[in-house]
């Protein structure tokens, strides 16, 4: 194909996107700049301080890939295995492996492929938010949402070899094409979202409830159109015959979750083991494992109670309930705040409080501090959550 062509082409394709969009695409962009900064500039001085290697390739593609990174690129190259340490990363949903495993050549530089895949999707994240909020509210509103969670104090994670940035696409996505009664393509996003993790699973409910909202709530006449709707279920019965077809058990990530990760149906119990961190522990953990968990805990259960007062959708209550009450049941709570970033309808909310512009630079300037002091933490390789 000739290059002007091309060209023309491309050029034609930029001149469609609403420039609303394309303030936030910029927005995100510039966030996700400085984060990488902060990231680099971390990672290079706890290098420094460790005798470690300081190559600017490995400081940038290792930088963000800590902790459960590392499994899932393991699960990219070498797929679910039943023995050794590599059995317990059962836990770890198969879609965001499988990708990097499809766009990677070289698995030297398999933590690129999933810094591709995550920072693409967060793109795509900013993108399905601004047009989910211009379904009821005004510009402003859906511009203050995307700025709000692009500097969201764990939004770093949009950016790192975690898989928040893909589930956050799937999940607002399959929301946007509910709204707009695309059925199939909703159930069919849902499905690879509990594909993706366990919180899939959460987006069910909400699009049930997205069906019959639109249909005011009337039930008579069967409609086949719920079928797609299940979809997400499916997605995560093929979790389990994953589960079976490598260990012989359905259910051995619940018992790996228990044994390995220490993570049982206990929400008291993850509550006073937070408050009560801070006994024997030295800062930062003192704070990432302890109070921060609770701060943000508390703040996801106020924003669902603000939802209900400023009448969001049912359909994003239910999902934001859900995603809260699952991240907070675990007799451990490490990740708290990490999971209330996916509770996206907040930032909706967040828009919808900071009518004054005073409200929105507080909002911002919280929300700033956080995520460059945890973006930080991070990269170093220190827990955060």
């Amino acid at each position: 194909m000739d290059r002007k062509l091309i060209i023309s082409k491309i050029k034609a394709y930029y001149l469609r996107i609403p420039h609303s969009i394309k303030i936030a695409i910029i927005v995100a962009l510039i966030v996700k700049l400085l984060v990488f900064s902060i990231g680099y500039i971390a990672a290079y001085s706890a290098a420094l301080t460790h005798g470690c290697s300081t190559h600017p390739l490995g400081l940038f593609i290792n930088m963000f890939a800590q902790w459960d990174s590392p499994h899932y690129m393991y699960i990219a190259q070498h797929g679910y295995t039943n023995q050794g340490d590599s059995a317990n990363f059962i836990v770890f949903f198969p879609f965001y492996p499988l990708l990097v495993r499809l766009i990677t050549v070289n698995f030297s530089y398999v933590n690129l492929s999933g810094l591709m895949i995550s920072n693409v999707a967060s793109i795509i994240v900013v993108i399905y938010m601004f047009k989910l909020a211009k379904l009821d509210y005004t510009d402003s509103v859906a511009k203050k949402a995307v700025l709000f969670l692009c500097v969201f104090p764990t939004a770093y994670f949009m950016s790192a070899v975690y898989t928040e940035s893909l589930f956050l696409a799937l999940v607002i996505a399959s929301l946007y094409y509910a709204r707009t009664a695309h059925w199939p393509l909703a159930g069919v996003l849902g499905f690879l979202a509990s594909l993706t993790r366990l919180g899939g699973l959460i987006v069910l409910p909400p699009l049930i409830v997205e069906y019959f909202h639109q249909k005011n709530w009337r039930f008579k006449v069967p409609d086949f159109k719920l079928l797609w709707l299940c979809l997400p279920a499916i997605g995560f019965l093929v979790y389990l015959a994953i589960n079976y077809q490598v260990s012989g058990s359905f259910f051995t990530f619940l018992e790996i979750e228990r044994v390995h990760w220490f993570q049982t149906f206990s929400p008291l119990g993850g509550l006073n083991g937070a408050l009560s961190w801070h006994i024997g522990h030295m800062l930062p953990d003192s704070f990432t494992i302890g109070y921060a968990q609770v701060i943000f805990a508390v703040f996801g259960y106020l924003m669902i109670g603000a939802a209900y007062k400023f009448k969001l959708r049912p359909s994003y209550q239910v999902y934001m309930l859900l995603t809260w009450m699952l991240a907070v049941s675990t007799g451990f709570w490490i990740s708290v705040p990490r999971y209330v970033l996916t509770m996206f309808p907040l930032f909706l909310v967040l828009g919808l409080i900071s009518t004054k512009k005073p409200v929105s630079l507080a909002i911002v300037a919280i929300s700033c501090a956080g995520l460059f002091f945890f973006t930080w933490l991070f990269a170093t390789g220190v827990w955060a959550f």
